[in-house]
């Protein structure tokens, strides 16, 4: 009885805490609506900030929860049925928290529904809003069939074969974003979206890994036998992803430090924002080496703390990548905006570009914590 009330009071003190971070992040979206964009430390040049860097890192996340719940829900691999219902509900958390982040990026909720409904096919931008808030639907209305049972019927399984086909093609589409961009030659290119996808699949499995570990270790059920056999085949899935990504970075490394095209030159300027060890950035060397290095040592890698500590790292790794190409892309001044700016644009977000981003978080966390609770996530087919 006392350990259950001790849980209980635990619960609501982490509640409490998250509400007042979305309470916080709900004035910071006030001002926002009421006094405008200029609230962020963006100008002509550097349009793209924080804010779109978080919806770009959880959408990404999203869509890999969706095809990791994709293995038992499309694919039949019925031993991974106990993580398929918590994977859904992950994915619709996340891609709530990032839609918060490009609403408010775009200074006006409103705006996206104004997107959404005035198509431009030849725009990535619309297809790539077109396509989440697709994923986003299908996933509620797949995890409500799940919630009451319905794990097989052919309106089920329709909606996780739509559902895997967005999640698929969603990262591609934000690749493209950047990717079509030829006035940007560090964004131009297929190897963007490559990228964005695969990101994706990395990001999905750590965050997968990473709560889940969490949680058992929260509850104090631990990992049963049966659940350890599938951890330790996610982290075979995220040991693959994480040496996929860094075999592309290491690509796109040699293609930088290869070239003296002026957009490149500058992007070196600032392409270290997060520092450097012996000229390699930080956020690679802490978010994607040092977790590959670790997961791989046999002796290491299905140790829970282990496991804990290298998802928790690319997780941290990932978001500060995706800033660094997001920012880094926009740091040369081109056109006539070259002549009243400097070479290489500085940039630091401002406290209602952070606000923003705790709300996203805490936004996520407190929708993670709600569905733990009261939804049964665990649950599989009868």
């Amino acid at each position: 009885m006392n350990q259950s009330k001790t849980s209980n009071g635990l619960f609501y003190t982490w509640l409490t805490v998250l509400g007042v971070a979305i309470l916080i992040g709900l004035f910071a979206a006030f001002k926002l609506l009421t006094q405008g964009h200029h609230l962020f430390n963006a100008n002509d040049v550097l349009i793209w900030s924080l804010p779109l860097g978080v919806y770009i890192y959880l959408a990404l996340a999203s869509s890999g929860l969706t095809l990791l719940a994709s293995i038992p829900l499309v694919f039949g691999v019925k031993r991974f049925e106990p993580f398929a219902k918590r994977l859904i509900f992950l994915a619709i958390a996340a891609l709530l928290g990032g839609f918060i982040s490009i609403g408010l990026e775009l200074g006006n909720v409103l705006h996206m529904v104004y997107i959404l409904f005035s198509p431009n096919l030849s725009s990535p931008i619309w297809w790539m809003g077109a396509i989440y808030s697709l994923e986003l639907v299908v996933l509620i209305f797949k995890f409500q069939r799940i919630h009451v049972g319905d794990w097989n019927s052919s309106t089920s399984k329709t909606l996780g074969k739509i559902g895997f086909i967005c999640a698929l093609i969603a990262p591609l589409m934000i690749g493209s974003v950047f990717g079509i961009t030829e006035s940007r030659v560090t964004y131009f290119g297929p190897i963007m979206s490559i990228y964005c996808l695969l990101m994706a699949i990395l990001s999905g499995s750590a965050l997968c890994l990473f709560y889940n570990l969490v949680n058992a270790q929260i509850t104090g059920n631990g990992v049963s036998d049966d659940n350890d056999t599938l951890f330790k085949e996610l982290t075979r899935v995220f040991t693959g992803s994480l040496g996929a990504v860094i075999i592309l970075t290491l690509i796109k490394m040699f293609f930088e430090g290869s070239t003296v095209i002026p957009e490149f030159l500058n992007y070196h300027k600032f392409a270290q924002i997060f520092g450097s060890i012996a000229g390699i950035n930080t956020e690679v060397l802490l978010g994607l080496f040092l977790p590959f290095v670790l997961i791989s040592i046999p002796g290491l890698r299905y140790n829970h703390s282990t496991r804990m500590l290298t998802s928790a790292l690319v997780l941290v790794g990932t978001l500060a990548m995706h800033m660094e190409i997001l920012l880094a892309g926009q740091s040369r001044p081109v056109g006539p905006k070259a002549e009243q700016f400097p070479d290489v644009i500085s940039y630091f977000p401002s406290i209602w570009e952070w606000i923003v981003f705790m709300l996203s978080i805490a936004v996520m966390l407190f929708l993670f914590s709600l569905g733990e609770r009261f939804l049964k996530l665990e649950s599989t087919p009868a």
